[in-house]
């Protein structure tokens, strides 16, 4: 049975292109945060998003800023600009927004 998309997105945060002990490190820092009340679940953030911008979600990172740890997500919209938003993993507020502006609105 095929992983849903959200299962996929969840598995790509998880794997990261770094040497295993730090996936172990990285994957363990985040379970963690999640079981202690500190981050979302990635879920409810993809939901928000969706919500907010339509479109599918592409890619997902969970990184680790000054100001605390926040999720990544590259999103296509609807329109077909690639957005990356930013979001407060603690609490689900947009931090940034960052897009594309689609090729028809470039030539204006």
């Amino acid at each position: 049975m095929p992983f849903p998309r959200l299962a996929r997105i969840a598995a790509i945060l998880l794997v990261a292109a770094a040497p295993a002990s730090a996936e172990t490190d990285d994957h363990s820092r985040a379970r963690e945060a999640l079981r202690a009340g500190r981050i979302l679940p990635l879920e409810q953030i993809v939901a928000k998003a969706k919500a907010d911008f339509g479109g599918e979600v592409l890619d997902v990172e969970l990184e680790d800023e000054r100001a605390g740890l926040r999720y990544e997500l590259k999103l296509m919209a609807t329109d077909g600009r690639i957005l990356k938003l930013e979001y407060d993993a603690a609490t689900g507020a947009l931090v940034h927004v960052k897009g594309r502006k689609r090729h028809n609105e470039e030539q204006r």
